[in-house]
């Protein structure tokens, strides 16, 4: 199987266990509030570019090993477009995910994009 996706939370609470820091410590360290480090962790919301650097100081680690494993983009789609994408996935026994990477991967090819 493939390596799980970490989230910023993941890699903070990952961290925080090495070092066996609690949310009140990280707090303390980076002087960002523990409500905000709780929305983190539980990826309520994702860290602005400054409360990063503070929690990343405070771990004594990168600010790039903080950031997530994956990207996500948001794009803009009709309401009776997704409906249809979602029909399909459902019909096809597919994520909606897999089958828009797969719809995406086919028109890449298709219009020479690939070596």
């Amino acid at each position: 199987m493939g390596t799980a996706v970490l989230s910023t939370g993941d890699k903070i609470l990952n961290a925080m266990k090495e070092m066996d820091m609690g949310i009140p410590g990280l707090a303390a360290l980076s002087g960002v509030r523990e409500d905000t480090l709780l929305d983190i962790l539980a990826g309520i919301r994702e860290a602005d570019i400054n409360t990063l650097c503070k929690i990343a100081d405070a771990l004594g680690v990168c600010v790039r090993e903080l950031c997530p494993d994956q990207e996500r983009y948001t794009v803009p789609v009709e309401k009776n477009t997704l409906a249809k994408l979602i029909v399909l996935s459902e019909i096809n026994g597919m994520e909606l995910d897999a089958l828009i990477a797969s719809i995406l991967e086919k028109g890449i090819e298709e219009n020479g994009f690939y070596d």
